[in-house]
């Protein structure tokens, strides 16, 4: 833990000589009525009554000197005021008054301001002769032992000896113990002392000396008033002593008081006090470290606070601002460890790699800043995976090393981060030197490590798990062998109760499974299982398999409920606890399976949590995989056809799911709790738009890491009141996953059906209105394994047909791939949509088409299951378009939402049209628009084209219209799906734009772009492209495209549906829009028999 001590400031630098003289005048001495004479208020200074350097030089004892500290010495020297050479002027009249009192002083030595020369050991002989001299009895010997333990605790911290320590601490008790309680000078010998002996611990880590510097700390405090200028040092000095004992404990009560205290010294010094930053830092670390340990948001949210502010207040050419920059780094990786969010740590390896910049190479405090900028960059890489991050750390860190002197306290903590770094670097690129170095920094850090120090058992571990490393790759015995007995060591130094115990005894379990995996012995995993308490169930699920004790399997699954369902700790951290349980539950049947599936669904939302960017929160979503559908496998494997809904429902769509709760309607609340309502309404506004609708504060523009920060405030604000509403009496369901009984009310115009695709097995759930249970339709001739690899096919098939761009398409070129497309679409039929079909009851009655929903999962939503048939002659022909009219759905919530809304605002109609933005010119965009002029005559009808459908102008629009036709130029982003957008005359209108758009009267798109319900591969459940956009955004009813479509086929699709859609009346009905899409491709088929499949397949509806 670094402390900062002193703050370099003029003011501060004369009130620091004030009070360390304070100890050694008398109050009527001449010099300190003359020093006090210059002062104009408290912590004032007249700069126009300069301190006259030499009148006070010949009154500062070497321990005096010494407790200004190394920066206000180089102040001192630094002054043109006090004189060209201040160490020499000292050096020839430095004058130890031994005796404390009055103008004479009894000694006179002369030394040089370097220790350890032989001045200051003369200085040193001096001192203790003053002390060996005078009796217990004499007045001055209390501060005489003083004095020369401020000598040899000054001569320790630069020659690292211990027995000066010792002696240092013993003339400070005997200064402590010769003074009597009452006396103005003991909380400061009280204090001094506390200090010594704090020091002695962070190097040799002897728990009485923790214990006794907090209770001499605590006594210097009590015996201080509050209005003393001392008062918030020493309180700063209990609070860090505290932090330190919690470091090497882990009692949260430490914790606690550490950060009260500081607290009460930060409070304790007003605003512009030079003290001021350097009391915020230290505050700042023991929150941070406090939410380590905890998990509390609100901790880490202030530390990073407290850390910008010391930052800010320091300023540009101190030599604390690469600390503190450094330190609010440190904050900011922290919470990107927390949450996820990439600007914390661009912004971490920014103030960090600025701290590096300003500290020259023979500062003392390089090595450590360098160490923290390679940690932060070893962290970078670990996110994003790339090699110049690796690199980058693996520099940092060895020149950190290489710039740390030997025999310096921290040499050991330089090695280990290397060796972690060399570690990390050979599991990604296999090399055997980066595994060899590796384990030899750890074993040096390790042998510079006494047995006794609190951090000898996290670099044991360390080495340990570079051994494993090593044996996985080569097979050495000796290294499982050596790993082992490590782990074992490890375990034995750390104390029962210590937070990292159940860590180092996991440790040592997994190494034991490792070797008896390889040589099967028994006694390895006996001892595995007796000394893991946390990730049990490898090793007792292994022991169940082999030996088939059901005990073992209990306390396997009882230990992970237990994390998965802890109340604190990361979401992610638990979420592969649950994940563990299921597959332990699942492999031995155990009765807690659906209870474990419960338990992780419950945890994704917390995991992509509202507080996070989309783009985030999509990043972390694509970690967790096909763990929804694979929940919702066994709940069908039990006959919990309900859970298996209300589950997907839950797990998937997250993010559309968190935006719609965002606009959701209060007006039952409003009647119970109108504050509450106006306040839940106005932060989920604020959230619905994003961070750029955070406010600037004091007209302030915000950096992106203060916009973050605030609209995570507000998403925790937000989730506060819906636990609040929740409490309240008929609330207790508020914004909570709908069950069945509500969901089964989406198939009020057909049936919904649900399809799974998992690992475990495939199914389809249908919905059927009027119903009280979901209908189960097992699909025992699909598997995940063919769906992913019809997928490919398809997608290979759409790439040698050069349709993912709408485009004028060259006549000499064949789309083709009718053979191809036909046999997908067969396979599609025969393993998945005639069971469905037949299951419903559906007839072959071109009269009376009914609707029928799909919500498909996994790779199956980039699949056209909406045209799946045998496509033969006239009489072999079966296909879904003979039996009913196909929509998609996201979810069943989604689509629930529109069934609700109602349509009240008048019929207007947008069309907005930009042939030229994109990579070609799509002319048909022209005929496109007369069509619909054509077919809308004289109803309410506004249009945007070509140079006028810029982007302000077409949301304007947007939000002006109920009715919307785009064409353009269309793109699915494959690395940020939220970046997916409509080409418009000025530029993108991205997806990430249109969900914001919060449309609730918007009834209709139609999307004659390309790609616009694409998707992307690795969220295949959460809906991403710009047909969900639009649906979102409000749009009840969208047309959109699965892949490109053909230019010259865009203007007659739009023609026969408007054609269609208008055919009843002067307001088209946004209900009948699928029914219009299904007949005009059906009319443009029977027309254009030649037309190849691909050209019509893309155009889909979405909504109801």
């Amino acid at each position: 833990m670094t402390v900062e001590l002193s703050t370099v400031g003029d003011n501060f630098l004369m009130e620091k000589i004030h009070l360390v003289l304070e100890l050694n005048w008398n109050d009527g001495h001449v010099e300190k009525v003359d020093l006090l004479s210059r002062k104009s208020s408290p912590g004032v200074w007249d700069a126009k009554k300069p301190l006259i350097l030499p009148k006070i030089i010949p009154h500062f004892t070497l321990s005096v000197f010494a407790e200004l500290g190394g920066e206000e010495r180089q102040l001192l020297a630094s002054q043109e005021m006090y004189g060209p050479n201040l160490c020499d002027r000292i050096g020839e009249s430095f004058v130890i008054p031994l005796n404390g009192h009055g103008n004479h002083p009894s000694m006179i030595i002369k030394t040089e301001m370097v220790t350890g020369t032989h001045l200051f050991r003369q200085t040193l002989d001096a001192e203790r002769e003053a002390v060996t001299s005078a009796p217990n009895s004499h007045p001055d010997k209390p501060h005489r032992s003083f004095n020369l333990g401020i000598s040899l605790h000054t001569r320790l911290e630069h020659l690292v000896n211990l027995d000066d320590m010792d002696k240092a601490i013993a003339q400070n008790q005997a200064a402590v113990n010769l003074t009597p309680d009452g006396h103005p000078h003991k909380p400061s010998l009280l204090n001094k002392l506390g200090y010594s002996l704090r020091t002695r611990f962070e190097r040799f880590g002897n728990l009485d000396d923790i214990d006794s510097s907090i209770s001499l700390h605590q006594s210097a405090v009590n015996l201080t008033q509050d209005g003393h200028p001392y008062k918030p040092g020493r309180l700063s000095n209990l609070g860090i002593s505290y932090h330190i004992r919690f470091e090497r404990l882990g009692n949260l009560d430490d914790i606690d008081d550490a950060i009260e205290s500081l607290q009460a010294a930060v409070n304790l010094i007003p605003d512009g006090h030079p003290h001021k930053p350097s009391q915020l830092s230290n505050l700042g670390h023991s929150l941070l470290t406090r939410f380590e340990r905890l998990g509390n948001l609100n901790d880490m949210e202030n530390a990073i606070v407290r850390h910008q502010a010391a930052a800010n207040l320091t300023p540009d050419g101190h030599p604390h601002k690469p600390g503190r920059l450094s330190n609010l780094g440190g904050a900011l990786h922290t919470r990107f460890e927390s949450l996820g969010n990439l600007d914390d740590i661009d912004n971490a390896i920014a103030k960090i790699q600025a701290a590096v910049n300003l500290t020259p190479d023979g500062r003392p405090d390089k090595p450590s800043l360098l160490n923290n900028l390679g940690h932060s960059l070893l962290t970078r890489f670990a996110r994003l995976g790339n090699l110049n991050d690796m690199d980058n750390a693996v520099a940092r860190l060895q020149a950190a090393v290489a710039l740390t002197p030997v025999g310096h306290p921290n040499e050991h903590s330089q090695l280990n981060n290397l060796g972690n770094s060399l570690r990390i670097r050979f599991e990604r690129l296999g090399n055997l030197n980066d595994i060899d170095n590796a384990i030899a920094k750890f074993q040096a850090a390790v042998n510079l490590t006494p047995d006794g120090h609190f951090r000898k058992p996290s670099l044991l571990s360390n080495l340990e798990t570079s051994l494993v490393t090593r044996f996985e790759r080569l097979g050495n015995l000796d290294d499982i062998d050596n790993a082992i007995v490590q782990y074992q060591v490890a375990v034995n130094l750390t104390p029962d109760g210590h937070p990292h115990k159940p860590n180092q005894l996991n440790n040592l379990g997994n190494s034991l499974v490792v070797r008896f995996e390889r040589l099967g012995s028994l006694n390895d995993m006996d001892n595995a299982i007796s000394n893991r308490l946390s990730d049990l169930g490898d090793s007792l699920l292994t022991q169940f398999q082999r030996l088939g004790h059901p005990y073992d399997a209990e306390a396997c699954i009882a230990q992970l409920s237990e994390a998965s369902s802890s109340p604190v700790g990361s979401p992610s951290v638990r979420l592969i606890a649950a994940r563990k349980w299921i597959y332990v539950a699942s492999t031995t049947g155990h009765s807690s399976l659906l209870a474990a599936c419960e338990c992780a669904i419950s945890i994704i939302p917390l995991v992509a949590w509202l507080g996070l960017s989309i783009s985030d929160r999509h990043q972390h979503l694509i970690q967790i995989g096909g763990i929804v559908r694979d929940t919702a496998a066994i709940a069908i494997s039990l006959g919990q056809y309900d859970k298996a809904v209300e589950w997907l429902e839950q797990g998937r769509s997250i993010v559309w799911t968190q935006i719609l709760q965002l606009r959701t309607l209060v007006d039952q609340l409003r009647v119970v709790e109108p504050d509450l309502a106006a306040r839940l309404l106005h932060i989920s506004s604020l959230l619905d738009q994003g961070n750029q609708n955070v406010k600037p504060h004091n007209g302030c523009l915000l950096s992106s890491e203060e916009e973050a920060r605030q609209y995570r405030a507000l998403a925790e604000e937000r989730d506060e009141i819906v636990e609040k509403v929740r409490s309240l009496p008929q609330f207790q369901d508020f914004l909570r996953p709908l069950r069945l009984r509500r969901l089964l009310d989406a198939a009020i115009e057909g049936p919904v059906v649900v399809v799974n695709v998992s690992k475990k097995r495939c199914d389809a759930l249908a919905l059927v209105y009027g119903a009280d249970d979901v209908a189960h339709i097992p699909l025992p001739d699909l598997t995940s394994e063919r769906v992913e690899q019809l997928q490919v096919e398809f997608s290979s098939l759409l790439k040698s047909s050069r349709v993912r761009l709408r485009a004028v398409r060259d006549p000499e070129i064949e789309v083709g791939g009718d053979d191809e497309c036909k046999r997908i679409l067969a396979e599609l039929w025969h393993r998945l949509v005639k069971p469905v079909l037949d299951s419903l009851s559906f007839s072959h009655d071109p009269d009376t088409l009914p609707r029928i929903w799909w919500c498909v999962t996994g790779q199956l939503a980039f699949l056209p299951v909406h045209a799946a048939g045998v496509y033969g002659t006239e009489g072999s022909s079966r296909q879904i378009q003979d039996y009913a009219i196909s929509s998609y759905a996201p979810t069943i919530s989604a689509l629930l939402a529109q069934v609700d809304a109602p349509v009240q605002k008048p019929f207007r109609h947008l069309s907005a049209i930009e042939p030229s933005s994109g990579s070609s010119y799509i002319p048909n965009t022209e005929k496109e628009l007369e069509c619909i002029r054509h077919r809308l005559q004289n109803r309410d009808h506004v249009v945007l084209h070509k140079t006028d459908a810029t982007r302000e102008r077409v949301m304007n629009a947007m939000r002006d219209c109920n009715w919307l036709h785009l064409a353009c130029h269309g793109t699915q982003n494959a690395k940020e799906p939220t970046k997916s957008s409509l080409l418009l005359h000025d530029g993108q209108l991205t997806l990430e734009e249109i969900i914001r758009l919060n449309l609730p009267e918007a009834e209709f798109a139609f999307l004659s772009a390309c790609q616009t319900m694409m998707g992307d591969e690795e969220l295949s459940d959460e809906a991403v492209h710009i047909a969900g956009g639009m649906s979102l955004a409000g749009y009840r009813s969208v047309v959109a495209t699965m892949w490109s479509i053909e230019d010259a086929l865009a203007p007659k699709v739009a023609d026969k549906f408007y054609a269609r859609l208008l055919e009843d009346g002067e307001r088209p009905d946004n209900r009948k829009v699928a029914e219009a899409l299904y007949f005009s491709l059906k009319k443009l088929r029977e027309e254009e028999k030649d037309l190849q499949m691909l050209s019509w397949l893309p155009f889909v509806h979405l909504g109801i």
